[in-house]
C-alpha cells in the first residue's frame, strides 16, 4: 500500500492518526475521479486510487459521528477529541471508498427492486412526514440519503458474496464451543404473565377491584389494556430476569395465579398476573446451537473482513492532505 502524506504533519495530527479507529456508519461518497495533480486543491482531503475525498464528505461524516456519540451541535470538544473524531471520519471514508471500488471491480450490481426493498426497510417505523423531518434535522437531502443506502447495500452484497458465502461453521465447531463454554448457556428463572396497561392509577385500581371479585384477567386485558398483547388477553409469554424494565422485577416474586400491585413506569400503569414459572436451568446443546453459530459466524466474518480489507489496502494508493484536515 502506498500512502503519501502531503505537507508537514502537526504533533496533534500525529496523535489523532495514531489513535484512529474505524467507527460504524457509512456516508455516500463522491463518485467523480481526480488525477494526482488535483490533490493540491484546497477542497480535497484525500485521494483513494484517483477518487477524491472532499471537505464536504468529511463534514457529513462528522455529523454522523456526532450523532452516534450524542455530541450536541454546539458542543465544543477538547482539541485531541476533535482530532480523533476527524481522523475516525477520514478513516471511515477511505474504507468506504476502497470497498465501493472493489465492488465495482467485482461487478457487484444493485437492482432497482433490491434498492427499493432496502430503502423501505431503512425507513421502517417512520411515517413519511416523520422521516422527512428527521432528514431535515440532520441537514441531509433525500438524494444523499438514497445514495447512502445504495452504497450500504452495495458493500453488504460485496461482503456476502466474497466473504460470508465462503465461511463454513461445522457441527463439530459448534459442539466444541459448547463443551468449552457451558457456563454461557443458562436459562434464568422464567415467568409467564398476563399484563394490563392503562393510563391512570384510578383506572388500574378499578380493574384490580374487578379482578379480586373474580372477573377474568384475560377479558379485562382485551377490554382495557393499551399494550399490544391486550387483544390476545394480555399474554406476554415467558421472560427472564433482566429482559424487562427493572420496575417489573418484583413480578418474579409472585406465586402462580397471583396478581401484582399497581406498577408505575414512564409508559403507563401496569397490573400483572403470573400464570406459570420455570426454574433456572442449563441449556442443552440443541437449544444453544443457533446462538453459538451466530457468535462463531460473526467472529469469523470480522476476522476475514479485516484480513481482506488489509489486502485491498496493500494494493491501493492513498494520498492524505493533513493540512486540509487540520483546518476542518
Amino acid at each position: 500500500m502506498r500512502i503519501e502524506i502531503i505537507s508537514r504533519i502537526s504533533i496533534r495530527a500525529v496523535m489523532g492518526i495514531c489513535l484512529a479507529v474505524l467507527i460504524v456508519g457509512l456516508w455516500a461518497g463522491c463518485n467523480s475521479t481526480a488525477s494526482e495533480e488535483d490533490v493540491s486543491g484546497s477542497d480535497v482531503v484525500a485521494i483513494v486510487n484517483n477518487e477524491p475525498i472532499t471537505r464536504k464528505e468529511i463534514k457529513d461524516e462528522l455529523k454522523l459521528a456526532k450523532r452516534k456519540y450524542r455530541i450536541q451541535k454546539n458542543d465544543v470538544l477538547p482539541p485531541e477529541q476533535w482530532i480523533l473524531l476527524k481522523t475516525n471520519s477520514l478513516n471511515e471514508l477511505i474504507k468506504q471508498a476502497l470497498l465501493l471500488q472493489e465492488a465495482e471491480r467485482q461487478g457487484i450490481k444493485v437492482s432497482r427492486q433490491e434498492f427499493m426493498t432496502y430503502l423501505e426497510m431503512s425507513q421502517e417505523g417512520y411515517d413519511k412526514e416523520s422521516f422527512q423531518r428527521s432528514l431535515e434535522i440532520e441537514e441531509i437531502s433525500q438524494d444523499s440519503w438514497n445514495a447512502k443506502q445504495n452504497d450500504i447495500l452495495m458493500i453488504k452484497k460485496l461482503t456476502e458474496e466474497i466473504l460470508t458465502s465462503k465461511i463454513q461453521i461445522s457441527e463439530k465447531d459448534l459442539l466444541e464451543y459448547f463443551k468449552r463454554h457451558k457456563e454461557e448457556f443458562q436459562k434464568g428463572e422464567q415467568v409467564r404473565t398476563l399484563h394490563i396497561m392503562v393510563e391512570s392509577e384510578d383506572e388500574a385500581r378499578r380493574i384490580l377491584k374487578m379482578i379480586r371479585k373474580g372477573k377474568s384477567f384475560s377479558e379485562l386485558a382485551k377490554d382495557h389494556s393499551l399494550s399490544p398483547e391486550g387483544k390476545t388477553g394480555g399474554d406476554m409469554g415467558y421472560f427472564e430476569t433482566g429482559q424487562m424494565p427493572k420496575e417489573f422485577e418484583d413480578v418474579f416474586k409472585l406465586k402462580i395465579n397471583k396478581v401484582s400491585d399497581i406498577i408505575r413506569t414512564p409508559y403507563g400503569v401496569h397490573v400483572f398476573k403470573v400464570i406459570d414459572k420455570k426454574p433456572e436451568r442449563k441449556m442443552s446443546f440443541e437449544e444453544s446451537k443457533k446462538q453459538i453459530h451466530a457468535k462463531l459466524l460473526r467472529e469469523a466474518q470480522e476476522l476475514a473482513f479485516q484480513q481482506w480489507l488489509e489486502e485491498i489496502k496493500q494494493k491501493s494508493k492513498i494520498i492524505i492532505k493533513n493540512e486540509v484536515l487540520e483546518k476542518i
